[in-house]
Parts: structure tokens; C-alpha cells; sequence
């Protein structure tokens, strides 16, 4: 059983105008001649014209969809790769940040390590220098002592040799 619907009242009149263009039913033609079948002829062609239009605009949409959509992954693709390399360069960054504090931190205990050398060295250096002073002002107290020494040696000598002399000397003679 056939229904008769748009589309294949549409075949069928499209199928006996071909037939009739092409001369193998004279009757066929006639009867497409009809005005109701000529009418509904051109009502289904409209709306196939419809549908194609329809159709085309549908898919330059879909194309334009998709390329919107391929322009909104590449930007996203792009935004991300922007992020990713943001976060590269934020993350090397930041390693030479560290990296930087790092070696001048080191640099400040390296140079405090060597001025507390210095300190040390030149405490050292104070300590010994003490040491020979005091050193030497004991030879010098020694050098002293012994110098006084042979002083009150050598003026008692004098002294003794004196009280020699003038015990040896009379009464009448003078000084």
C-alpha cells in the first residue's frame, strides 16, 4: 500500500517528466500538463528549493560552527601553551631567584667566615705581640735590674776603694 504524501507524489511527477522529456510516453506528458499536477509539481519544487536553501544555510552554519569552534580550541590550545610557558618561566624563575639568594648567602657566610679568620688572626697576632712585649719588658726589667746592679756593684767599688783611701790616710792630712 502506497500512501500519497509530498515526496513521492513529488518522484512520481518527477519521474513521468523525465520520462516525458525523453519521449517515451506521449500520454505521461499529458498528463503532467495538468494544472492541480502542475500546481503541486511546483509546490514540491519550492519546497525542495526551501530544503536545499534550508539545507545550505544549515551546513555554511555548521561550518561556520565548526569553525568557531576550531578557532575557540586553537585559542584555548594557545592560552594554554601561554600558560604552560608562563608558568615555565615563572617556575625558572623563581629556581633563579633561589639560585641567586642562594650563592649570595653563601657569599656573605664565606665572607664573614673570613673576617672571622681575620678577627681571629689578628687576635692571635695581639696576643703574641702581648706576649713579646711582655717578654721583652721582662729582659728589659732583667737587663735593668742587672745594670743596676753592676751600677751599685761598681759604686759600692768606687765607694770601698775610697773608704780604703781615706782610711789609709792620716788624721793631718786633708782632704
Amino acid at each position: 500500500m502506497i500512501r500519497p504524501d509530498k515526496w513521492n507524489l513529488g518522484l512520481l511527477c518527477l519521474t513521468l517528466e523525465a520520462i516525458s522529456l525523453l519521449g517515451m510516453a506521449p500520454g505521461a506528458y499529458a498528463q503532467a500538463t495538468d494544472p492541480a499536477q502542475l500546481e503541486a509539481l511546483g509546490r514540491i519544487q519550492d519546497s525542495q528549493d526551501q530544503r536545499r536553501v534550508a539545507l545550505e544555510a544549515a551546513e555554511q552554519q555548521a561550518a561556520q560552527r565548526a569553525a568557531q569552534q576550531e578557532a575557540r580550541l586553537r585559542a584555548q590550545a594557545a592560552a594554554n601553551a601561554a600558560r604552560i610557558a608562563a608558568a615555565r618561566n615563572a617556575h625558572s624563575e623563581a629556581e633563579w631567584q633561589d639560585d641567586r639568594q642562594y650563592k649570595e648567602a653563601s657569599r656573605e657566610l664565606e665572607l664573614k667566615e673570613q673576617q672571622l679568620k681575620l678577627k681571629m688572626l689578628e687576635a692571635r697576632a695581639s696576643r703574641e705581640d702581648d706576649l713579646i712585649k711582655a717578654e721583652l719588658a721582662q729582659k728589659q726589667a732583667e737587663t735593668d735590674s742587672l745594670r743596676q746592679s753592676a751600677q751599685g756593684d761598681a759604686k759600692l767599688k768606687e765607694d770601698v776603694g775610697e773608704a780604703t783611701k781615706m782610711s789609709q790616710r792620716h788624721w793631718w792630712e786633708g782632704n
